[in-house]
């Protein structure tokens, strides 16, 4: 049985407004990657349960992060500059050292910033959605 592996070690890349990519990975706090087979209900007259079949993937990726302004590398910079852009952007995870990592094209359709007076200013619940006809890909 492998031993524990913790997420610290993560990296998370996403292009900013120009191309260029950018690693936010110090202003993580913690990534999904989603993944759904987009189960179709088949299920016929008469059958004793649901009856699902697969359908086309859903794929999107939801981040929690520090609140980070830094000109041109913090995240709160890059994910502004490309919330709602109309062309797609290369985000990357790589949950461990070594291993492989999830990417493709996307779009930020989610960035909400959350605070409270005596507390950290956070970018609460970012959300990337699939823009393109390529599903993104574990290589």
């Amino acid at each position: 049985m492998a031993g524990k592996v913790t997420g610290k070690n993560a990296v998370i890349v996403v292009d900013d407004s120009g191309g260029t990519a950018r690693t936010i990975s110090t202003a993580g706090n913690a990534y999904t990657i989603e993944q759904d087979a987009g189960k179709i209900d088949v299920t016929g007259f008469g059958e004793g349960s649901t009856n699902f079949i697969p359908g086309l993937p859903v794929y999107g990726i939801s981040l929690t992060l520090k609140y980070d302004s830094t000109s041109t590398t913090g995240a709160w910079t890059v994910l502004k500059s490309i919330f709602a852009s109309t062309t797609s952007k290369t985000v990357s995870i790589t949950p461990e050292s070594g291993g492989q990592t999830f990417s493709g094209e996307f779009m930020l359709d989610g960035l909400n910033v959350t605070a409270t007076p005596t507390g950290d200013i956070q970018i609460g619940q970012v959300h990337f959605s699939v823009m393109g006809g390529t599903a993104p890909a574990w290589a």
